[in-house]
């Protein structure tokens, strides 16, 4: 199951289940609900590191792939952005 979320709204804990409400933010700046995170609350913390760690590993191939594309083209002006800022 594939979730678009650019956020979330709520947090809350019940019955050992940590749960965020996942939203998406239209042009408008308004978030429509599309769905919860379900987290068991004893393997919170593992999981949070796991995601850090992860996207920790993207940044960095982000910064490699920008640093590349930019070495092999020193002299071409650019309206391209980073893929991911930290």
């Amino acid at each position: 199951m594939q979730v678009f979320a650019d956020g979330f709204t709520q947090v809350s804990l019940s019955g050992g289940v940590i749960r965020l409400n996942l939203v998406q933010t239209n042009a408008e700046n308004q978030t429509t609900d599309v769905g919860q995170l379900l987290i068991p609350a004893v393997r919170a913390e593992a999981f949070l590191n796991g995601m850090a760690n992860a996207f920790k590993q993207l940044s960095e191939q982000a910064k490699q792939a920008n640093q590349q594309a930019a070495s092999s083209a020193p002299n071409q002006e650019s309206n391209d952005q980073s893929v991911f800022n930290s």
